[in-house]
């Protein structure tokens, strides 16, 4: 039962939207429909075979069941006018001296829909059915001018989804329309109102038979006691059809006044949903505003943050480009010193070789110097002097008076 709900639900999820457009719906006659079936009595001592081929002659047989116990058989044929015509021809004919009776098969799978609104149509009511099974005929019943009469039938192919419809109307409220008028469903037997009631059907051998065909058609005498009871009769009936309008009048009254108070109903609720959308997207509004102050916050506050990583970084390379340039003026202030140190060392050298005093020519040369490489050269003379004047009284460490001058070449010093 759950998996045939959800079936159910499937395919009104599939039809959801308008039915402006629907197909018309072809009217060519369906085989082998349950408009085709036939019941037949007084069966004595049959088989399946022997009533198949009884049918035979009228048309295809798709269905044959027979109890033989109960001597009756349901025999399905292919169209409508090939049952009537073995419904015509077999009907009371004298199978081993017993008449057969055959009937149409009451139609089992068969709904009766009320409630409907002028709108629906034979269309419309056999797409709707359609989500419980398979149909065989939907139609609208009509007046004589062609009007609906807001009722309907509905004949299934089988009768456990008649069953599943009636079930699902009767619990749910089942809407075919924007109108919230919900078809009402109950069980409906088909009428054979094509033979009616023949002479051969009815029983003769009662009494009640023989009391009733006693007298036969006549009119009443006025003031007689048939008179009496006939009018009686007439005025009970005439009762009923006052009762059944006023019925009618009072049901109509109430149709209306339901359908205004569903109009109101409809239009409150509408201008309900419309206020609930209005405030849900003020209140979509408002999110959106906090959001967007909250991601302008976060941008502003990532924005200084990114601003002070790169001041930071800036006072970083301003710190180390700094350091690196004084590094670099110490560097080359130490080269200077040391090239120039390196050059008065030759040239030192150089006049003593050529016999010139270092003394005269530190006195000539340091005055001429900077501050700091004058105390230098000072304080490098005066280690020099000093060291030369105690050991090597012919002119430094390394004079010409040493005796292994020759094995110790002039070499540059290196500060």
């Amino acid at each position: 039962m759950q998996r045939n709900d959800d079936r159910i639900n499937e395919k009104l999820l599939s039809m959801n939207g308008n039915t402006y457009d629907l197909p018309q719906k072809d009217n060519s006659e369906q085989k082998f429909s349950s408009r085709c079936r036939l019941y037949v009595g007084n069966l004595v001592d049959v088989t399946e075979e022997e009533v198949q081929e009884m049918f035979k002659k009228y048309g295809e047989v798709n269905e044959c069941f027979v109890n033989p116990e109960k001597m009756f058989a349901f025999v399905r044929l292919d169209y409508r006018a090939n049952a009537e015509r073995a419904k015509r021809e077999l009907d009371g004919f004298m199978r081993k001296n017993k008449p057969l009776k055959v009937r149409f098969a009451p139609v089992g799978a068969a709904i009766k829909v009320k409630n409907l609104t002028q709108w629906v149509t034979n269309e419309l009511l056999e797409y709707s059915f359609s989500i419980f099974g398979e149909i065989e005929r939907a139609q609208v019943l009509v007046d004589d001018r062609g009007n609906s009469l807001k009722e309907g039938i509905v004949e299934f192919a089988r009768k456990p989804i008649a069953l599943l419809a009636l079930r699902r109307c009767t619990e749910g409220c089942f809407f075919l329309t924007s109108s919230l008028r919900p078809v009402v469903v109950e069980p409906y037997d088909v009428i054979d109102d094509v033979d009616g009631f023949p002479e051969k059907s009815i029983v003769r051998k009662t009494a009640d038979y023989l009391k009733a065909r006693e007298n036969g058609p006549r009119f009443a005498s006025s003031g007689s006691f048939e008179f009496e009871y006939g009018t009686r009769w007439k005025q009970l009936h005439d009762l009923f059809k006052q009762k059944e309008e006023a019925l009618k009048r009072e049901l109509k009254v109430e149709e209306e006044k339901l359908e205004a108070q569903m109009e109101y109903a409809r239009f409150e609720h509408e201008t309900e949903m419309l206020r609930e959308q209005l405030r849900q997207r003020e209140l979509d509004r408002e999110r959106q505003k906090i959001e967007c102050e909250m991601k302008e916050r976060q941008a502003e506050e990532q924005r200084r943050h990114d601003e002070e990583m790169m001041r930071r970084h800036a006072d970083e390379i301003s710190i180390r480009m700094y350091h690196q340039e004084d590094d670099l003026r110490r560097r080359q202030k130490e080269n200077s010193q040391f090239i120039l140190a390196q050059q008065l060392g030759n040239r030192i050298d150089l006049e003593r070789n050529a016999g010139t005093s270092a003394a005269n020519f530190t006195d000539a040369v340091i005055p001429n110097l900077p501050g700091e490489q004058k105390m230098f050269m000072e304080r490098n003379n005066r280690f020099e002097g000093g060291r030369n004047d105690e050991q090597h009284p012919r002119g430094g460490r390394w004079g010409h008076g040493h005796p292994n001058h020759e094995d110790f070449p002039n070499k540059r010093r290196r500060y």
